[in-house]
């Protein structure tokens, strides 16, 4: 299960939009920008440069404990990574997908 700490951003969008087209499960936590929810503590835990959007995987690859990951994109080149989806394996056909 991953863990979208989410608000309706463009940045937001890309990684609901990932996880949707992949079938990961997931579920949505609101972190409403306009109140200030990303300078609370908690979420800093995860995304110590405040800003949205950040997971935690529940269940990463490794099988170790849950792993948090901020910044648009390399959550969506972890989540890449993981489900092997959307990203070639080979490096030239990565390099040309991170072009």
């Amino acid at each position: 299960m991953i863990d979208l700490h989410y608000w309706t951003t463009p940045n937001g969008h890309k990684i609901t939009i990932f996880l949707e087209e992949t079938g990961l499960p997931y579920r949505v936590l609101p972190v409403d920008i306009g109140k200030g929810d990303q300078f609370q503590p908690e979420f800093l835990k995860i995304a110590p440069n405040n800003r949205i959007p950040a997971i935690v995987d529940h269940a990463p690859a490794d099988g170790g404990a849950p792993l948090g990951v901020f910044e648009s994109g390399a959550i969506l080149l972890y989540l890449a990574d993981k489900t092997r989806a959307l990203i070639a394996q080979d490096l030239r056909g990565r390099t040309e997908t991170l072009e």
